[in-house]
């Protein structure tokens, strides 16, 4: 017998043994080893406070819009390494008072209307004297998160006269604000303060008797605004007495 005729029987058996331990791993109802559940992290802030209201610079203007406390509800997508952060932001309404023109005093109100949800990236720290050295917590977030919000106007009165901006004045793209903030992750936590530039879109939809689009675009929007904020952490993870629920 030759050795390609011994050879063959043995090659034979080798693919056939490979091929039925494949089809044995591939097998339904066997176990199979399983991903790792996804993890999700809740966390919520506090957005202002007493100390630091949200503070909105208008730089045409020179003026400020400051904004009652509002809230950021969201989570950690993951625990290692450099993971994402969404979340939902939510602002009251404010009254805002500037003067049009350098000499003429006016009043709005000002909203800040989501465009979805905010989203970013963020790493987890640890080490009160180390990574998070910054907050004095053992426990912090290097967050770098981006909200999308259409900046709408109402109300608004130019020396003491009603100026019809119609119901659904606001930029016709939402402003893009983001944040960079080293954030504490535990308790007891001390207010993060933020700070950040950015820029407000043209004006659409002002439309009363008139279309004022223009006119309040040439007063507002442009780059170079500021926002500065407190964020006060509110709750850590699913569960206990700081807990958020399940985000």
């Amino acid at each position: 017998m030759s050795v390609l005729t011994r050879a063959v029987p043995l090659l034979l058996v080798l693919v056939l043994t490979a091929f039925s331990l494949g089809a044995a791993e591939a097998a339904p109802g066997e176990n199979a080893p399983q991903a790792p559940a996804a993890v999700n992290f809740p966390v919520g802030f506090y957005v202002g406070d007493e100390q630091q209201p949200t503070t909105s610079h208008v730089a045409k203007l020179g003026s400020d819009i400051a904004f009652p406390q509002g809230r950021f509800d969201g989570a950690l997508l993951g625990l290692s390494g450099r993971v994402p952060i969404t979340g939902k932001l939510s602002i009251p309404v404010t009254s805002s008072y500037f003067v049009a023109f350098r000499f003429m005093p006016a009043t709005g109100t000002v909203e800040l209307v989501p465009a979805g949800d905010v989203t970013g990236s963020t790493q987890v720290l640890t080490g009160k004297d180390t990574g998070c050295k910054q907050t004095q917590t053992n426990l912090c977030a290097d967050a770098e998160v981006t909200a999308k919000v259409f900046v709408k106007l109402s109300n608004v009165e130019v020396d003491g006269k009603a100026l019809d901006v119609g119901p659904d004045c606001r930029t016709a793209q939402p402003a893009e604000v983001t944040l960079k903030s080293l954030l504490p992750l535990a308790f007891p936590a001390q207010p993060a303060k933020t700070q950040t530039t950015f820029t407000t879109p043209p004006f659409a939809g002002c439309r009363g008797h008139e279309d004022l689009s223009r006119l309040l675009t040439g007063l507002v929007s442009g780059p170079g605004n500021t926002l500065v904020t407190d964020l006060v952490l509110r709750c850590v993870g699913s569960t206990g007495p700081n807990g958020c629920g399940t985000a």
